[in-house]
């Protein structure tokens, strides 16, 4: 008898950690997100006033008055859609932005005032078509109107004022179009699966082991829930818990749903929720695309004098190619790794519709472009995480330019920049008393521009070289 309890105990002290282990070979390579449609619509407005008035007196013979009043505001129009399914992975995003601006402020009898008006306006898709082999067709685009307007007025003095009218308006376009292989797939609702079964087994809460199946039926039904639009985020949380607790249920994984069960569960589904992980390898080269117009126009009237106006156009057309290379590995539960690598070379044609003959403001860039980053993370559990990375960028630019119309002087312009950042961020999560937080970053730049003339004598080099860096540590202990 007495060996009897004596094993019952035991296997109750195990058992939990037992079930640990079970899940610790899991891969979350195998998961792939589900057939999931989101769309969201949002009208956002805000308003905002403030004013001020003092008034100040010195010996009854100097008297000042200083009045302010800001008012500003904005109203912005959303939409987002978002798609996954087998063959196509897409999201598309429409947005509108109006904000005004009115300030006035007044030193006894000097004003100034000062109304500015923003608006923007883009429309953006990203489309990703797959075919059985896991080839695909990624076709994007970017449209977006942009508008400034402020108008300034400012008393210089009781006989002298100042006004000035500034205006910019942008137009840009862009339909990138490229062919390749391979996936990339989130999988991080496979990890919250993980997290919420282990934590639920070290509480004694797991009567039978869920197989890979059931885990990615479960981290399928997370992703669900995460992306369905909801207006109450406390009517959200209720029903994102109430789709697990089902699941759970239905599939008799738990062995009791009490208070501490649910606890568990509530308190996975706010702390385990990330960071992203991915997992896949996807290449592709493609056809790149830019068109830019942009207006400049300036105003400036003293003391009711005729107003003195400026205005200048320069449109950019970009043509070129890419290559893209992206990867992720979950290497297990408890370490990523990525990489990414886009390269580019690009020729940019810049004109000015006004001055057409003018070889100064138009001319041609050859632009050759390097981006990549490596990130290594280490997630042991749902409190601590680091994460080693670097990233680096390389820039070629170079073309033909003029120094001048009239008796033109050419010389040739070359630019070159290398940018290299590494960095560690680290929160370790050591006991309930002790936790250590780290950050550190480091920036280093470095630029080359040559002009180079037909007479040597004239060639100007300029050389830049700059390193930044930052260190934060903070270490928190609890004593009592």
């Amino acid at each position: 008898m007495f060996r009897l309890k004596l094993s019952a105990l035991f296997l109750g002290l195990i058992f939990p950690y037992i079930l640990v282990g079970q899940f610790s070979g899991f891969d979350l390579s195998k998961y792939r997100l589900p057939d999931i449609k989101t769309n969201r619509l949002d009208l956002n407005f805000d308003l905002n006033e403030n004013g001020s008035k003092d008034f100040s007196q010195i010996s009854n013979l100097d008297t000042t008055e200083t009045k302010q009043n800001n008012l500003s505001g904005s109203l912005n129009f959303s939409y987002y859609n978002f798609r996954n399914s087998e063959n196509y992975q897409g999201d598309h995003m429409i947005s509108a932005y109006f904000s005004p601006r009115f300030y006035k402020s007044s030193i006894n009898d000097l004003i100034t005032r000062s109304d500015m008006i923003n608006a923007k306006f883009f429309i953006q898709s990203n489309n990703i078509f797959f075919s059985q082999n896991m080839s695909f067709i990624e076709v994007d685009s970017y449209l977006s109107y942009y508008s400034s307007n402020d108008r300034y007025h400012r008393d210089v003095s009781s006989s002298s004022t100042r006004a000035d009218n500034d205006a910019q308006y942008t137009t840009s376009l862009s339909i990138p179009i490229s062919i390749g292989k391979g996936r990339i797939e989130p999988v991080e609702d496979a990890r919250l699966a993980i997290y919420i079964l282990e934590e639920l087994s070290r509480n004694g809460k797991i009567s039978n082991i869920p197989n890979d199946s059931v885990i990615i039926e479960m981290a399928k039904e997370i992703s669900r829930i995460k992306r369905k639009r909801f207006f109450d985020s406390r009517i959200r949380k209720i029903e994102e818990l109430q789709v697990i607790d089902s699941f759970l249920v239905a599939n008799n994984i738990i062995s009791s749903n009490d208070i501490n069960y649910f606890s568990v569960l509530n308190d996975q589904w706010d702390y385990a929720n990330g960071p992203p992980r991915e997992s896949g390898f996807a290449i592709s080269a493609g056809f790149d695309n830019n068109v830019s117009f942009n207006k400049f126009y300036q105003e400036i009237i003293f003391d009711n004098t005729d107003p003195i106006r400026s205005n200048s156009i320069k449109n950019v057309y970009e043509l070129g190619g890419f290559l893209k290379v992206r990867y992720a590995k979950p290497i297990n539960l408890y370490w990523q790794t990525s990489g990414y690598i886009l390269t580019s070379y690009n020729v940019e044609f810049t004109r000015d519709p006004d001055h057409k003959d003018s070889e100064i403001d138009n001319f041609r860039t050859n632009i050759f472009r390097t981006d990549l980053n490596y990130s290594l993370q280490f997630l042991p559990n749902s409190r601590t995480s680091m994460e080693l990375y670097i990233g680096g960028s390389f820039l070629n630019s170079q073309g033909e330019r003029t120094l001048t119309n009239i008796d033109p002087v050419d010389y040739h312009y070359e630019n070159n920049q290398l940018t290299i950042s590494p960095g560690i961020e680290l929160y370790y999560y050591i006991s309930r008393q002790l936790r250590i937080q780290l950050n550190s970053s480091l920036h280093l730049y470095s630029s080359k521009s040559l002009e180079k003339f037909e007479t040597p004598i004239l060639d100007d080099e300029h050389i830049l070289n700059r390193n930044r860096h930052n260190i934060s540590v903070n270490l928190i202990y609890s004593f009592f």
